[in-house]
């Protein structure tokens, strides 16, 4: 009796946590506002087809995106409309809720796969619109203990697979990364890599990549 009742003593803290996962990751999700570009202003580098572009996002501009640099040098009057046109587009596509980290799981399938002393490291189910697409996807998700934010969340292909008729996914990658914008401000994105390879009817081939860091979070809201 002795025996089980300290064996019983020992699991209990950790069930207690396990118990405690959902008020966790509600706590994470919550330290992630959507919102947070209507006071923040930051620097976005992109490489995408081999090109890196450099911006600016300020919401205090009436064209929030500036286009600094491409390659390093000044870009032109065409290329800055091509960008402004693209960037309007990204703006469209932001539907409510889309970019939140919840929205991209399903938070019942949570499952810790590793406990350190800094951080908790889940796997989960991914979400999505495409759900065919969506259940060839391994995702994981770091928790940082002292701060409990979402530290990077990842979505991946563990093989090739055919989400639908003549069409094979090779390889499909999406990872964020996140970071507190300063000291007291929200959590906000830090880093994104994308990365699709597929073929479709045999003929044709997709390879793209796409990696964005951002960087130079400057508050420029009413009260911070």
């Amino acid at each position: 009796m002795r025996i089980n009742c300290c064996l019983l003593f020992l699991c209990f803290p950790a069930l207690c946590v396990a118990d405690n996962y959902t008020d966790i990751l509600q706590q994470a999700f919550a330290r992630f506002d959507d919102n947070y570009r209507e006071e923040w202003a930051f620097t976005e580098e992109r490489i995408f087809k081999g090109v890196t572009s450099r911006g600016r996002y300020d919401p205090r501009q009436q064209d929030r995106w500036s286009l600094l640099t491409l390659d390093g040098r000044t870009p032109t009057e065409k290329e800055i409309s091509a960008y402004h046109k693209e960037k309007s587009k990204e703006g469209e596509g932001r539907g409510a809720g889309k970019n939140r980290p919840e929205a991209m799981m399903n938070p019942e399938s949570l499952s810790l796969i590793e406990e350190t002393e800094t951080y908790w490291l889940f796997d989960f189910l991914p979400a999505g619109d495409d759900q065919k697409f969506m259940e060839h996807m391994d995702g994981e998700m770091m928790i940082d203990k002292s701060s409990l934010a979402i530290e990077f969340i990842d979505i991946r292909s563990s093989d090739s697979f055919k989400p639908r008729f003549g069409v094979r996914v090779k390889e499909f990658l999406t990872r964020l990364e996140f970071m507190r914008a300063n000291e007291e401000g929200p959590v906000v994105l830090q880093s994104m890599r994308f990365r699709i390879k597929a073929k479709a009817f045999g003929m044709m081939d997709v390879d793209e990549r796409v990696s964005v860091v951002y960087s130079e979070y400057q508050f420029v809201g009413g009260n911070e």
